[in-house]
């Protein structure tokens, strides 16, 4: 029996599809029609959290917003790494010795340390993704220029225009939750290939999406990221501990109350699980995860 030529296109091409899978190409689903073709899924990805300080005693009320002056609750420091088959990518930068220091933070290890012992080093370490510009997230900086000198650094626009380039920046308040010299090593790389600033939502690559996702701070971005379990978001300091995102509460520390809920909302939508939403300083992050090795836990 003679072939029908567009059934034998479409049966060639769903077969191409199934082959790809066992070679490990996701192959999502098949278009069928003239312009049949295989059209591949994201890659996933591991997410890890590596605590580089903490536990930090403190009020409830710094993490929940007006709940809990007088509870106490700890809060972690992180950095965070997204593992795929071939490059670990990095959000933040945590700090450095000196400045953990400063800000007496307690059991302090440094993030490159943790980062080179899942793996990561001076080749396979080519993305940065800062989430905002307060001193336990960009702190690092000098150190990651260093370590990671292939690394390109990804901030939001309106982070780095406001910390760089407003004068509101400096007072007081925005004073105490920066850091003057790290501010000034990366504002060094406006103009050079290892600063990208992004406008908004941005896809990144397959399975990874930045987020604007301000309020805490006025360029606050976030990470989406396609795991084997769905959707997972590396929120940062979005909020600083889940409950949070549970409560439908902020911390303490805000720029916009506004725009932060309306980050909350976009949070919740983008991640497959509430559960995949992972905060800036929760211990629950390194209590209740998989221990993989010192201060390092897997998230998914």
């Amino acid at each position: 029996m003679e072939l029908n030529r567009r059934e034998f296109l479409i049966g060639s091409v769903a077969a191409m599809g199934v082959a790809a899978v066992g070679e490990g190409i996701s192959a999502e689903r098949v278009q069928q029609g003239p312009n049949a073709k295989v059209v591949e899924s994201a890659s996933t990805y591991e997410i890890y959290a590596l605590k580089y300080a903490g536990p930090v005693p403190g009020k409830l009320a710094l993490l929940l917003w007006m709940e809990g002056w007088d509870k106490d609750a700890d809060r972690n420091y992180y950095v965070w790494a997204i593992k795929g088959k071939d490059e670990i990518m990095v959000v933040d930068t945590g700090c450095g010795l000196t400045l953990a220091s400063q800000r007496k933070l307690t059991n302090f290890v440094s993030p490159i340390d943790l980062l080179a012992s899942i793996g990561a080093n001076k080749t396979n370490v080519k993305k940065v993704f800062v989430s905002h510009f307060h001193w336990d997230h960009l702190g690092g900086i000098n150190m990651f220029l260093e370590a990671f000198p292939e690394a390109v650094f990804y901030v939001q626009k309106k982070e780095f225009d406001f910390w760089m380039k407003n004068p509101i920046s400096k007072r007081a308040p925005f004073l105490k939750v920066s850091d003057e010299e790290s501010k000034k090593v990366f504002a060094a790389l406006e103009g050079t290939p290892r600063l990208q600033q992004l406008s908004g939502d941005t896809p990144i690559m397959p399975g990874i999406e930045i987020l604007l996702t301000p309020g805490h701070t006025t360029g606050l971005q976030a990470v989406a990221v396609n795991t084997p379990k769905g959707t997972a978001i590396v929120a940062s300091d979005c909020a600083h501990v889940h409950e949070s995102f549970v409560q439908d509460i902020p911390s303490c520390l805000i720029t916009d109350m506004v725009v932060w809920m309306e980050s909350f909302d976009k949070v919740r939508a983008k991640a497959s699980s509430i559960d995949l939403i992972f905060p800036g300083h929760d211990v629950k992050m390194f209590n209740d995860f998989p221990k993989i090795a010192e201060n390092i836990t897997r998230l998914v």
